[in-house]
């Protein structure tokens, strides 16, 4: 999954101008580099002054490499930055300083006077006029109108330092932005708003799936039971879209060091809620073959298939198997190792704490009762045959309406004992 740019438009903001005063020069400084790395730029390193001056008052702030492809030619640029933080127009004797230092060193490319205030008229004609006769470097000058104008296109920097400035629609835009290419999920303040305005944000299907799959994880799926308080039409479309999207998800996760399960987990509570509101063949069908809802008109073989909901499917039967087995149920039981650690190991160094067994041990009885009345006496319980995962359709369709009963009868058992 390549990044995904996002840009923020007018109706994204409370005001229509930036105000730069919020911040001081050392968050000036650090937002300009976030800026940066946002906008594509490379191997960027700080140049600072002495110990205790900062380089904004002159010398060399950041260096940093742009890549140019085009079909003709692909080639590093070098960039030299200078950040001028300031509260008034920024000196014009500052600026020729800048310039005519640069101009003395031939290893840059490109030399950027960034400020967040303005630089008078005189002194941008000084600059054309330099440059008239002194082709290298380039340069180029970034006010504070131009500096907006590139975080209106760069949401996250945008967020992380001038929160203020951002309306509901903008802070969404940079959630699904952090997400889709970051893969961080929202948290705490933010979740919290997500789900209290969830009706405002109806055909955001990769904003609504990044917020469920953050209250599966670390959220609380009774308290805010998502999956069943949206419409069904939009339950449909969220886990249309992550199913379409599982190998994408999963190599990014796996290309920024995060853990993959999040998204399995997140697909799993969707898949069960579709399951039990719509029913296990519109359940199955996206399970297996999710394209068939977009647009795209690319086919996906029946191998690969299998693959992209195989860890959804055993992650849903898993915790079936888990839970509902633990309701006193004499034909299906899991037996782990204890969750709750020793107390005393708190006073280990970790290179002593023994190692977490992950294991678990499952019994199948064939003689038992089912104590919802599913399975006879004489098979085993579906939700323990952990080895015989669907390859068809047909199978991965009787299976999930299994599935369906078993959540049907377990969730009115719940209510009835609430």
């Amino acid at each position: 999954m390549t990044d995904i740019s996002t840009t923020l438009t007018d109706i994204d903001f409370l005001q229509e101008k930036l105000d730069f005063s919020e911040i001081n020069p050392v968050d000036f400084e650090n937002l300009v580099f976030h800026l940066l790395d946002e906008m594509g730029f490379s191997n960027l390193v700080w140049r600072k002054g002495g110990e205790g001056n900062s380089a904004t008052d002159g010398g060399r702030d950041l260096e940093g490499t742009f890549w140019t492809i085009s079909p003709a030619l692909s080639k590093e640029e070098k960039y030299w930055f200078e950040v001028k933080y300031r509260t008034n127009q920024l000196e014009k004797t500052q600026v020729q300083s800048t310039v005519l230092n640069a101009a003395g060193n031939n290893s840059k490319d490109n030399v950027v006077i960034i400020t967040n205030k303005t630089i008078s008229n005189p002194t941008l004609d000084w600059i054309k006029e330099f440059q008239s006769t002194n082709k290298r470097p380039n340069i180029m000058v970034w006010q504070g109108h131009d500096l907006e104008l590139l975080l209106r296109k760069s949401p996250r920097t945008l967020a992380k330092f001038l929160p203020s400035s951002l309306a509901f629609s903008g802070r969404c835009k940079v959630i699904e932005s952090k997400f889709l290419n970051l893969m961080l999920l929202p948290a705490g303040g933010e979740l919290d708003e997500l789900w209290n305005r969830r009706e405002e944000y109806q055909d955001e299907s990769f904003l609504t799936f990044a917020a469920v799959i953050a209250e599966v994880e670390y959220g609380d799926v009774i308290h805010r039971p998502w999956g069943m308080e949206l419409d069904k039409l939009r339950l449909f479309t969220v886990v249309v879209t992550g199913m379409l999207n599982v190998f994408p998800f999963v190599f990014k996760c796996s290309s920024l060091n995060r853990e993959q399960t999040i998204i399995i987990d997140g697909l799993s509570y969707l898949v069960q809620c579709l399951l039990i509101r719509c029913g296990s063949e519109l359940a199955s069908n996206v399970l297996f073959d999710p394209e068939q809802y977009s647009e795209s008109e690319r086919e996906i073989p029946d191998e690969l298939k299998v693959r992209r909901y195989e860890p959804i499917f055993n992650a849903l039967y898993h915790d079936l198997g888990v839970y509902c087995s633990s309701k006193y149920c004499s034909k299906l039981h899991h037996m782990t190792p204890d969750e709750k650690p020793d107390y005393f190991l708190r006073f280990v160094e970790s290179s002593n704490q023994p190692k977490l067994d992950d294991r678990f041990l499952i019994m199948n009885s064939i003689k038992d009762e089912c104590k919802l009345g599913l399975v006879s006496v004489n098979k085993y319980c579906p939700l323990g045959e952990t080895d015989e995962l669907p390859n068809s359709f047909e199978t991965l369709h009787e299976k999930l309406e299994f599935a369906r009963k078993v959540i049907e009868r377990r969730a009115g058992e719940a209510i009835e004992n609430a």
